[in-house]
């Protein structure tokens, strides 16, 4: 986390830098860039862009302008969008207009476009499945045609077989304008058999077994039948070659063979087109068995194409690039070219014979099309192509080509995909409703955003105006609600902060009178901690409070009874805070009093033990238990009831403490204690063993009726007595487990041989790194008393 957070502020820094740089070298550039741009322009006028030399240095200078507009471009967009959208107002104007028009823009696009493309589409489809029809039915009538040829009369004569042919090729020509037809036949017996046999020519393998060459057609000789319009309407639209000249090496021993083919431009030619045709290959045998093959080829002529304009009710133009090496692209000019590359010896250039057309010359040729005319020659402003496959007649090669250019007509369109019928009036009618319906909404939800905008920034315009008076602290002013809406709520709201704020004032004001207050009381509960420590000649005695709350709950104190005679305790009272510092002082003025009480007795026994020395009475009288100090065993539980007594009747029952309360006689090493209610103490004998001072009875201050018992401990050298309050024993860690009574028992054995002071500071040490630094949750309190291993003075 620390690395990436690394990585990102290297990186904010470089950025910071990349900034520093660009403002302060853009604006030089940018001087820089309207000097070459306004050199640019006067060089163009003068026409010396011309020149390679200035023409290449323009390149690359322009490189600058460019640079200079985009950046500039961006901080000029940068600085109106700041300027446009400071006010809530423009913005949410602006993200309606964004959310109302955008939709219409990008639906009447879509629309556009869808519809533009459906109908370029339609158009196209409806010419590809005319060829399609046409193409199959150029393929049905060379089947037809062959099979009534074969079953001629065998003794029919050529001329015979001629008429016959040209009679049928006629009526074809009514539903295939401009077909030709094409026969070739084995020569059968005879000399024209050994004719055939010596021509080196490929011959057909199409045979029957047994027929011998003799019944072989031979494809590579022109054509023994031929039928051929004479009419200028049926002439292909390129210079092509007849249809009974051999058939090309490719075609050669296919059984049947029917598409869209082209003859390239023969050698010599300047123009590009191509002679596209339809043609169909069948082969059949007549009834003397002779083998036969059945050519018919409607090449795309003016008759054609007025047929093809016919039936499809679409402008369709001839426009088929044969030329080598051409394709056709679609740029904004309308139609262009690109041309396969042969090295660096083929270029295109503007025709200076035709501006509207181009001239591409390569090593063998130079072409020229006119980009603006089709292949008739007659003027046409379409870039819609029908794009066919088509089979190179020359070499057999198949490849996307454009054959035809459609003008786009949205009439002709809107015709063939909505015709003439009930369901197609029934979608052109639901497309209307729906184009109506669509305005209507939309009209509507541009007036809501209008209505919209003005409510919502109106109310923000309000509470603009609000808050200056709020930086001018004025607080009575208030914002005058109108909707029953978020924003008029919004409005109330800020009504509410605006009186809540002076109510907020006023409460630190107080809250800072109780802090001080809580400070002072603070103060006053460090006075009732023991200043000093008792002077003892056998033992070392240390304590030390550090409060959760500013004031503690927790009480320690020792107080001298007599010399080498002290009483000390240490307490817990529930709660926190200020009530529990209250209850600590009750206790302590109780503790003191009963501490009091205790050295009044021990005094009053002393005087009378001295009377009754002076009087001779061999036995002093006997006095109460508790008067005479220690040696009976009910001073310790007396004081505690008493204690107890006196925090019940000046608390409340849900206010008590936890005790522990021991008298410690230095010239003995005797400690006599009760435990009320609080963690055992931990007396960490010199050999590390470890006892625990449990005796005692319930917690002072909640039962008046409560009775304590007491018991006694002897201190060797070298031992130690730990007190410490629950805030030591459950501090808790990052996990929530808490420090517990084992921990602090190991560690006070551990460390027995420090000195109380270092013990002391080393248990708040320990307890502050278990915790991991977190803030303490409850008073922390421990009192020490580390007996001197030297033993008695």
């Amino acid at each position: 986390m620390k690395d990436s957070q690394d990585e990102r502020g290297k990186f904010g820094a470089s950025a910071e830098r990349v900034r520093a740089w660009l403002r302060r070298v853009m604006p030089r550039v940018g001087v820089a860039a309207v000097i070459i741009f306004v050199t640019w322009v006067l060089a163009k006028q003068l026409g010396l862009n011309r020149v390679p030399a200035v023409a290449l240095f323009f390149d690359w200078a322009l490189v600058v302008v460019y640079v200079a507009a985009i950046y500039f471009g961006l901080r000029a967009l940068r600085w109106l969008k700041n300027k446009l959208l400071w006010r809530v107002r423009r913005r949410l104007i602006v993200t309606y207009l964004f959310v109302g028009l955008t939709p219409i823009v990008l639906l009447l696009t879509l629309g556009a476009l869808t519809a533009l493309v459906g109908l370029n589409q339609v158009m196209t489809r409806v010419v590809k499945v005319r060829l399609g029809a046409q193409e199959a039915q150029t393929y049905q009538a060379a089947r037809m045609l062959a099979h009534s040829f074969a079953q001629q009369s065998a003794n029919a004569d050529d001329k015979t077989l001629q008429a016959w042919l040209d009679e049928r090729a006629a009526l074809l020509r009514a539903t295939l304008p401009s077909a030709r037809v094409a026969v070739w036949r084995a020569a059968g017996a005879g000399r024209e058999a050994g004719a055939n046999a010596l021509r080196g020519g490929d011959v057909s393998a199409r045979t029957n077994e047994g027929a011998g060459a003799a019944n072989a057609v031979d494809e590579s000789q022109p054509a023994r039948f031929a039928s051929e319009p004479a009419d200028a309407e049926s002439r292909a639209l390129a210079e092509e070659s007849a249809v009974g000249e051999p058939l090309p090496e490719w075609l050669r021993g296919r059984e049947e063979w029917h598409g869209f083919v082209f003859v390239p431009p023969r050698e010599g030619e300047s123009s590009g087109f191509a002679s596209p045709s339809l043609r169909a290959l069948v082969h059949e045998r007549d009834a003397a068995g002779r083998a036969l093959t059945m050519l018919v080829s409607v090449p795309v002529s003016r008759a054609f194409v007025e047929r093809l304009r016919e039936d499809t009710g679409l402008a369709v133009h001839p426009f088929f690039l044969g030329a080598e090496g051409t394709e056709v692209r679609v740029n904004r000019g309308g139609l262009g070219t690109s041309y396969a590359s042969i090295g660096d010896e083929r270029a295109q250039r503007r025709d200076p014979e035709n501006p509207s057309g181009f001239r591409v010359e390569t090593p063998a040729r130079t072409y020229r099309i006119d980009f603006r005319r089709d292949q008739f020659g007659e003027p046409t402003n379409t870039s819609r192509l029908v794009i066919l496959p088509a089979t190179d007649w020359s070499d057999g090669r198949e490849s996307l080509r454009v054959a035809f250019l459609s003008e786009f007509s949205a009439w002709a369109a809107v015709r063939q995909l909505f015709e003439e019928n009930g369901v197609g009036r029934i979608l052109q009618g639901a497309l209307i409703v729906a184009a109506v319906v669509f305005l209507v909404l939309e009209l509507l939800a541009l007036f809501s955003a209008a209505w919209m905008t003005r409510a919502v920034t109106g109310t923000v315009h309000k509470l603009y105006q609000a808050t200056e008076y709020i930086k001018r602290g004025d607080f009575s002013h208030r914002v005058r609600v109108r909707s029953q809406d978020q924003l008029g709520e919004l409005a109330e709201a800020f009504n509410e902060m605006s009186a809540d704020i002076e109510s907020l004032l006023e409460e630190r004001i107080e809250r800072e009178k109780l802090e001080r207050e809580i400070e002072i009381a603070a103060e006053v509960q460090a006075q009732l901690f023991p200043r000093e420590v008792p002077a003892l000649a056998n033992v070392e005695i240390v304590g030390e409070c550090r409060a959760a709350r500013g004031v503690a709950g927790d009480y320690y104190d020792y107080v001298e009874i007599a010399p080498g005679l002290i009483a000390f305790t240490l307490g817990d009272v529930s709660g926190k805070g200020i009530s529990a510092a209250l209850v600590m002082s009750n206790l302590q003025a109780a503790l003191r009093a009963q501490a009091t009480i205790l050295s009044e007795r021990l005094k009053l026994s002393q005087r009378v033990t001295v009377k009754s020395a002076v009087a001779g009475d061999e036995q002093p009288p006997e006095m109460p238990c508790g008067v005479t100090g220690v040696d009976d065993a009910c001073a310790v539980e007396q004081m505690a009831a008493s204690i107890n007594d006196q925090l019940c009747r000046s608390t409340d029952s849900n206010r008590f403490a936890t005790v522990f309360l021991a008298l410690y006689d230095d010239r003995t090493r005797t400690l006599r204690y009760t435990n009320a209610g609080h963690n055992a103490p931990l007396l960490v004998r010199a050999s590390g063993e470890i006892e625990r001072l449990d005796v005692g009875g319930t917690v002072l201050g909640a039962f008046d009726w409560a009775t304590y018992e007491e018991a006694s401990a002897a201190l060797a050298p070298g031992d130690l007595l730990l007190l410490f309050s629950d805030g030591i024993t459950e501090a808790q860690n990052h996990a929530g487990e808490e420090y517990g009574d084992p921990r602090l028992a190991e560690f006070a054995a551990a460390n027995r041989k420090s000195s109380a002071e270092e013990l002391c500071r080393a248990i708040f040490l320990e307890v502050g790194m278990w915790s991991g630094g977190r803030e303490r949750e409850d008073d922390q309190t421990v009192v020490i008393l580390k007996a001197d291993a030297g033993g008695a003075r």
